[in-house]
């Protein structure tokens, strides 16, 4: 009995995914990545990030460098020679 259970389940639960497989519309990924870009433009425009800059070289300021660290190299306390 709990196998014919188990079984009826598992088949409801297929039949169930492949009908909403069946019903989906093709286009409704296309209208998805469609919303997902003007939202993208709205935000960009929200923003102002689609303005020209006032110059070429204003673009974005230069990010400031780390300071580089000197390594030294330890000496070894064997010399050897070739």
């Amino acid at each position: 009995m709990p196998a014919r259970r188990l079984l009826m389940l598992t088949c409801l639960m297929i039949s169930s995914m492949m009908t909403t497989v069946v019903l989906a519309d093709p286009r409704d990924a296309v209208d998805r990545s469609h919303r997902l870009d003007t939202d993208a433009l709205r935000d960009d425009v929200a923003t102002r990030r689609l303005e020209q800059p006032s110059h070429p070289l204003a673009i974005a300021p230069a990010p400031a460098a780390p300071p580089a660290k000197a390594t030294r190299k330890k000496k070894s306390d064997t010399s050897s020679s070739r």
